[in-house]
């Protein structure tokens, strides 16, 4: 093992050349990304690699490109950055009116319904949100790499958010789910309106999916359609429910969509139940850290507002 003293701290500018150099491919790009001069972005770098006792980059002709070590050091690294980006902009925030900054991510369909409601408990709470809306998959990168404190996600019920070992989940709520379907399909007749345990009737249908990936619901309701015998034929790529909702009026999709969208009213497009046993929506809040207990009573308090569903805290380890 490589004997490296306690007092061989990283440097805060060599990261930044590091990192700035994966991302931007070359030297001479993250030379200007940054604002410095060649020269002294290569002198940080060697530094940090002295203090690395490695290696960190390959360089060629047409650009740098991290070896094994500084893939193994590059998530930690930026880590280390968002954390020193952090430890300031806490600081600021404090300095401006002693309120503690926390980086809040939540998917945009809950949070278009309980963002104020959260912000203005917050406020009650002595903290600062710097928020950003987003799918699911972009938050839990943002969680990982530090660039968030906490973030309210979407998994489905039998298939967790792939997330690392860092990030705890605690469950607030599990969402029933509905088939949306237009008004002319046979699952909408009016006694076939029992709730769906099996997909097996849409197998001649095309669906819609959300644009961005990564989406557990989606895997879930492509599994399930494989039980049924089918693999589900993609008619749509969209993270927009009212655009999903039109197609469906129009006879062309398919959808499963949590309650909260069924509650929208569109005579052209039924609803049908999906029986929570066969699949629901767990919506749970994802940290690095504990999060401040203000945090999380603001957002309970915001989400019992909605009235339904109710929330129900439990914790799952995230895996």
């Amino acid at each position: 093992m490589y004997d490296r003293r306690s007092a061989d701290l990283p440097d805060f500018r060599g990261l930044a050349a590091f990192d700035a150099v994966l991302a931007a491919g070359s030297v001479s790009a993250a030379a200007t990304t940054l604002g410095w001069s060649h020269p002294t972005v290569d002198h940080h770098l060697k530094r940090l690699e002295q203090q690395a006792g490695t290696k960190l980059l390959e360089r060629g002709p047409r650009g740098s490109v991290p070896t094994a070590a500084g893939t193994v050091f590059a998530p930690r690294a930026r880590q280390l950055l968002e954390g020193g980006r952090r430890a300031f902009a806490e600081l600021d925030a404090w300095l401006d009116d002693e309120r503690r900054l926390v980086r809040f991510g939540i998917f945009p369909t809950l949070g278009a319904l309980v963002v104020p409601g959260i912000l203005s408990r917050a406020e009650r709470e002595q903290l600062s949100l710097e928020l950003t809306l987003d799918e699911c998959e972009r938050l839990g990168r943002q969680l990982e790499q530090g660039r968030l404190d906490a973030a309210v996600l979407f998994q489905a019920s039998d298939l967790p958010t792939p997330l690392s070992p860092e990030i705890t989940t605690t469950l607030l709520f599990a969402e029933p789910l509905f088939l949306a379907v237009p008004r002319e399909h046979p699952l909408a007749a009016a006694e076939r309106r029992q709730p769906v345990r099996g997909f097996g009737e849409l197998r001649d249908d095309r669906w819609a999916f959300g644009a961005s990936g990564g989406d557990t619901l989606d895997e879930a309701t492509r599994e399930h359609c494989r039980r049924a015998g089918f693999e589900a034929s993609t008619g749509m790529r969209s993270d927009d429910y009212p655009a999903i909702l039109g197609m469906i009026a129009a006879g062309q999709l398919v959808a499963v969509v949590p309650a909260s969208v069924a509650s929208w009213h569109d005579d052209a497009v039924a609803f049908v139940p999906i029986d929570p046993a066969t699949l629901t929506r767990e919506v749970v809040l994802a940290t690095r850290e504990e999060p401040p207990a203000g945090l999380r009573a603001a957002i309970t308090e915001a989400l019992a507002d909605l009235h339904s569903p109710t929330p129900a805290p439990s914790t799952i380890s995230a895996t």
